[in-house]
Parts: C-alpha cells; structure tokens; sequence
C-alpha cells in the first residue's frame, strides 16, 4: 500500500511540475522571440532566429525549473488535498514528515536530470548558438571547428583561442594567433601571444612573439598594442557567462586565472551557485509545504498556495540578491551563497513542527 501511494503521490507532483514547466517555458520562450526579432538583421533571419532559440530551450528550462518546481508541488498537493486524498493517506499511516520525504524525493529527481542538462547538454548548446547567432548577424566573426574564434582586422586576421570572462564587462583570451595581411590580402608577418583583450580602440597583447615573412627576422616582447576597428560588443555576445559553463570548464578557467593574477570572483561565484543550486530549489519547496498542509486542513488551499507561491518567490529573490552581493561580504563565498537556503530550512522546520 505504501508503495502505490508514494508512486501516485509522485506522479501527480510530476505531472504538475511538468504542466508548470511548458506553461513558464511557453511564456519565456515569447520574451526571447519578441527580444530576438528586434534584431534581425544580415544573414540573421527568422529560420536562424528560430534555431537559435531552440538550441537555447534547455538553458531556459533550466533557468526557470526552480519556478516550476515550487508552483507544480504546490498545485500537485493541492489538487490531491482538494479531493481529500492527502487525509486519505494521512490515514493510511503517513504522516506529514513522510509526504514531505516523499515530495522531496520527487522533486529531487526532476534535480538530477537539470544538473545533467547543465553540465553536459547546455554549455555546447549554448555557446553554439551564441557564436552563430553572433556570426549571422554581423559577418565578422567565424567559429572554427574546435570553438575558437577567427575574424578579420582591418590589415588582421585573428584566431582567438579559450575566452575568459575576469569581469561583468572584460574578456581576456588564450592562445591568440594574428596574421598580418598587405594590400594583396597576403600574410606578411606572423603574430602569436599567450593572452590579449580588447580594449575598445586597440588590442592589448601580452607575452608576444613575432616574425617577419619576407626576411625571417623574429622578435619577442612583454606587451603590444594592435589597432582594432571592432567593437567589444562582437564578443561579448558571442561568449557564454560563467553561469552557462559546466563544472569542470568553471574550475579550468578559475585555475587560469588564479595563476595569472587575476580576479578569479565571477567564476567562484558562478560554481558555488551551481553546486547549492539543488539546496536552493528544495528550500524553495520546503518553505511552501507547511502552507500547504495548513490550508488542507482548513480546507483553504487557494490561500495556502498563494502564500506558498510568495514566499517562494521572495526566497528566489533574495537568494539571488546574496549571490550577487556574496563578494562583498566578509564571509567565504560558498557560505555566503549556501546561507539564505539554510536559514529558509530552518524556517520551515519550525513551521512544520508547529502544524
């Protein structure tokens, strides 16, 4: 017996998560197309447009899956308490711990099959899409077979290798090879660097080797500026935010620039958000379900879950203000990023004993 009400109690949760999540991605997905036509242009028509947002489904599924996830528990309980059938277990022998373990175990594995999305399927999707999209739309930039970047220069033609986002604004790239090209579109010289930026006017390069085609004459230097008639724009919007990389990409590039000097912050913030990305969604569950079980008691649901739905909501907001001020604070970051999801538990776990 047990084992059938668990099963029925987690298919009418999933059910509703599931409806919850076509409904929310069903409205992000006209936010983006209506974001999206304002820039069409060049080669970047409504076939690409609309491949583009394809690619890009899983990152929005992602993105609102903690929504969906409250909203969807939320109206499967409800739907089961409207037609007595959370009395009718309690009276089987669960009591509200157990449906609660229950519940969470259900959304737990919704959990699972986003963390897989986000560390396997989204980073190559997403940055494909952006690098297209970016290619279509202006012609100048051109993605190679193992994701690096080529594009021309004015008199240059440059390969850029693994970009690195040091701030909300700054990129700094790898392994950058630069051809330098006369009137006749030939290569004349031969420019390599181990990382350079561009800085609005010029590219800033740095550890930078040279040589000469028609004579052969090699030269090396700390630093070299090359004039640009780019924008940095043209980048950014090809090169996926920290956020939208997987786990293991995130430790690389943090590794990178913590051996280079610089600011490593936008990458520890971006993993310890994805590792209490999980404890963030069940807070968000678990702060709701005791609004749940009270208005099934009083046979008020349409109260419980608009409370549920606020509180939910307000956690949401708040968690991602802490993330985003977490650097400020003088407390390690992934305390500072794991503390607005403990203190909600805690919450709940009060609420819960009060019932």
């Amino acid at each position: 017996m047990a084992r059938v009400l668990t099963l029925y109690l987690a298919r009418s949760v999933l059910v509703w998560i599931g409806l919850t999540c076509l409904l929310l991605l069903a409205v992000y997905t006209l936010i983006e197309v209506i974001r999206e036509a304002r820039s069409l242009t060049g080669d970047y028509g409504a076939v690409q447009m609309l491949w583009f947002l394809m690619q890009t489904t899983p990152r929005r599924l992602y993105d609102i899956f903690p929504f969906a996830a409250l909203i969807g528990t939320l109206l499967g309980l409800g739907a089961l308490a409207s037609a007595n059938e959370l009395v009718a277990m309690r009276v089987a022998g669960f009591d509200r711990r157990q449906l609660m373990v229950r519940v969470l175990l259900t959304v737990m594995v919704c959990l699972a099959l986003m963390m897989w999305m986000a560390e396997w399927l989204i980073p190559d999707l997403e940055a494909r899409a952006r690098a297209e999209r970016q290619q279509a739309r202006t012609g100048q930039l051109h993605v190679g077979g193992t994701g690096q970047f080529w594009l021309r220069d004015g008199p240059f033609m440059v390969r850029l290798g693994e970009a690195v986002w040091v701030d909300q604004e700054q990129l700094v790239f790898t392994d950058i090879l630069v051809y330098r090209l006369d009137s006749s579109m030939r290569p004349e010289a031969i420019i390599t660097a181990e990382r350079g930026w561009h800085s609005g006017a010029n590219w800033q390069l740095a550890q930078v080797s040279w040589r000469e085609l028609a004579d052969g004459h090699l030269g090396r230097q700390e630093s070299a500026d090359l004039a640009s008639v780019l924008t940095p724009g043209l980048f950014q919007a090809a090169v996926s935010r920290p956020r939208l990389l997987a786990m293991r990409d995130l430790y690389r590039m943090r590794s990178y620039l913590d051996r280079s000097g610089l600011d490593t912050g936008p990458y520890d913030q971006a993993f310890w958000s994805r590792i209490f990305f999980p404890l963030n969604v069940i807070a968000m569950v678990l702060i709701a379900l005791p609004f749940v079980f009270r208005s099934a008691r009083s046979g008020n649901q349409g109260a419980g879950l608009f409370i549920g739905v606020m509180l939910g909501l307000v956690f949401f907001v708040v968690s991602r203000l802490s993330a985003g001020m977490a650097l400020l604070w003088p407390l390690p970051l992934w305390l500072s990023t794991m503390l607005p999801a403990l203190l909600i538990i805690a919450v709940s776990a009060v609420l819960m004993r009060r019932l």
